[in-house]
């Protein structure tokens, strides 16, 4: 277990002795999911810190007007939307599906408050990573502007995801991204063609499927 916690980025810098001391105090429980089973649905309440340390998740996000959704598939480590536990809407933005057996540590909120957050390392860590995952987003906000159509789709698709790697499918009908994007139903098909003769994306009935998000990216800023 000390090995496990140790290695995770959120526990970088504790000592054997402060994680021993916390468990002293703290059950942390590691549950065990089944291939298949949901561990978090939209709209349950994010009261836990939940980290994946095993397996892979599917992830599945939905548009507020549910007129297209995306499907990642996120490998281990990778903490569960921890900066739902704060602000004022404290509910899972996405359904969390075991894609394989998985392994998931979860902490109750209140113990993260009244255990964890007393060792500096922890709550230093812990807030490094959640400004770099809005840092990033800020970024590639401000820093990036596309100038062909098949950069506007990747930029469409990286900012709705939750890790820029592995598999992503979008389901969504051409009409709606040719109007998110402001352009034509034409244009729109052409470009993702092109993209798929290149071998950066697939296409099937209403749906967009990316291989490796990290090619992707890689191959469309290469063009730029």
């Amino acid at each position: 277990m000390y090995e496990s916690l140790l290695r995770l980025p959120y526990f970088q810098g504790l000592s054997i002795n402060d994680i021993t001391a916390i468990l002293d105090k703290v059950t942390l429980e590691f549950k065990k999911i089944k291939e298949g089973d949901t561990i978090y649905n939209i709209g349950d309440k994010c009261d836990t810190f939940s980290i994946l340390t095993q397996g892979e998740l599917q992830c599945y996000s939905v548009s507020p007007d549910n007129t297209y959704s995306i499907t990642e598939i996120i490998d281990s480590p990778f903490a569960i939307e921890p900066e739902s536990m704060f602000g004022y809407d404290t509910s899972y933005k996405s359904r969390y599906t075991a894609k394989s057996e998985c392994t998931v540590l979860v902490i109750d909120k209140k113990f993260l408050f009244s255990d964890f957050i007393k060792h500096n390392i922890f709550t230093i860590n812990f807030l490094n990573l959640i400004s770099h995952s809005t840092q990033k987003q800020r970024l590639a906000i401000w820093n990036f502007t596309p100038t062909t159509i098949e950069e506007r789709i990747v930029h469409f698709i990286f900012m709705r995801c939750n890790t820029h790697k592995g598999e992503k499918r979008i389901s969504i009908k051409m009409e709606r991204l040719a109007t998110i994007l402001c352009e034509t139903r034409l244009n729109i098909s052409k470009a993702l063609n092109n993209m798929q003769e290149n071998n950066l994306i697939e296409l099937h009935r209403k749906e967009i499927v990316v291989p490796q998000m990290e090619l992707l990216k890689k191959e469309t800023d290469k063009q730029s």
